[in-house]
């Protein structure tokens, strides 16, 4: 038998099948990562996802929120390298939290960036 046992393998599809099959895959996915950023929580999630030092899970500015963001990005870069070679030490579960945690914090720089534009445009001299 020339494949592992129970992993699907896309080498006998054509390319519009694999295409279809990407396709669906990042539609469920992407809706199950949007539900869990909704429900996320950073002191209680993020924790478990990255190492961070207390101060950086604490640091609420954008420049923190941007640091945060990196090592999502990092570890999210390392998790998908480990599901695209088939690494026994993939993790769904995983994977889908750090997405999840990875869309509440851009979700989070975003509001931080707007409020802090926001607040630029409000000074006392009328600029």
């Amino acid at each position: 038998m020339s494949e592992q046992r129970g992993r699907t393998d896309d080498r006998g599809m054509d390319a519009g099948a694999r295409r279809r099959r990407r396709l669906e895959a990042r539609r469920i996915f992407a809706t199950m990562a949007d539900a869990g950023a909704r429900v996320y929580e950073r002191s209680r999630d993020l924790p478990r996802l990255v190492a961070l030092w207390p101060r950086e899970l604490e640091d609420e500015s954008a420049e923190g929120i941007g640091l945060v963001l990196k090592k999502l990005r990092r570890a999210l870069r390392a998790e998908r390298r480990r599901a695209m070679s088939g690494h026994w030490s993939y993790d769904l579960n995983r994977h889908l939290a750090l997405l999840s945690a990875y869309k509440a914090e851009a979700a989070r720089l975003k509001a931080a960036t707007t409020d802090r534009r926001r607040l630029n445009r409000c000074t006392p001299d009328g600029r």
